[in-house]
């Protein structure tokens, strides 16, 4: 049914320096393991910050459409396991209840039938999926079976990798909300727990200056006060 993706594949994978390039090459491995498509997808999670998620899929155009239409994704058992699990999940029919029957289908008639998906979690609250289809069943051979899963395993692990250096960046900075320099020093120093009359000391501004740029702060994080802000910011990587 498969062979093994290369070391030489796998190091171009953890070379990718554009999510095409990711694409291009983990498609190349997928196929190598006897799968017609694949999906990556990547969730960012930062305390007192809405989860940011990111997709890149190799799958069919139609049924990245239809998927999407119909909000498949609050019913799909791959999404939910590899959001809350941390082992491989083998597609099953049985995974499936009765109202999901409808993704089940769908999926089937795109060719997205049979397949596997493999999460991977960190410890900076990041999780990923990696998820390989085909429309034919895959062969139930033990050997086979952890064959496969090894190899996809160290696949979803380096994608997993090269999205936290090239999607997430891109996820975070949506939600950044561009304090200037002068903004970010008051942050820095009201984190460090200095009073806005000693910020403006050390900064060689007024005290009303100093509150006005930490009042701006405020007002771009969307909270209620400079505390809030700070706890924001330290979320955010804007505060050491």
């Amino acid at each position: 049914m498969s062979s093994t993706p290369s070391l030489e594949d796998v190091a171009a994978i953890m070379a990718a320096d554009s999510e095409q390039s990711l694409l291009d090459r983990v498609c190349k491995s997928a196929t190598a393991l006897g799968f017609d498509h694949f999906m990556l997808g990547i969730e960012v999670s930062r305390p007192l910050l809405k989860p940011m998620q990111h997709v890149s899929s190799g799958y069919p155009l139609a049924w990245r459409r239809i998927y999407a239409e119909k909000e498949y994704a609050w019913k799909d058992p791959t999404v939910s396991h590899c959001k809350t699990q941390a082992t491989p999940l083998l597609w099953s029919e049985a995974m499936y209840p009765a109202q999901s029957r409808d993704l089940w289908e769908d999926a089937r008639a795109h060719g997205i039938g049979f397949g596997m998906s493999i999460p991977v979690h960190d410890f900076a609250g990041g999780k990923s999926m990696f998820s390989l289809a085909r429309d034919q069943p895959i062969e139930q051979d033990t050997r086979v079976l952890e064959h496969v899963r090894a190899c996809a395993q160290v696949l979803a692990s380096c994608a997993h990798f090269v999205m936290n250096r090239l999607i997430v960046p891109g996820l975070l900075s949506k939600v950044d909300p561009k304090l200037t320099a002068r903004e970010r020093e008051c942050l820095a120093w009201t984190a460090k727990g200095k009073t806005a009359a000693e910020v403006g000391m050390i900064l060689q501004i007024s005290e009303a200056t100093a509150v006005f740029h930490l009042n701006n702060m405020v007002r771009k994080f969307n909270v209620a006060n400079k505390t809030q802000a700070i706890a924001v910011g330290v979320a955010m990587g804007l505060v050491n």
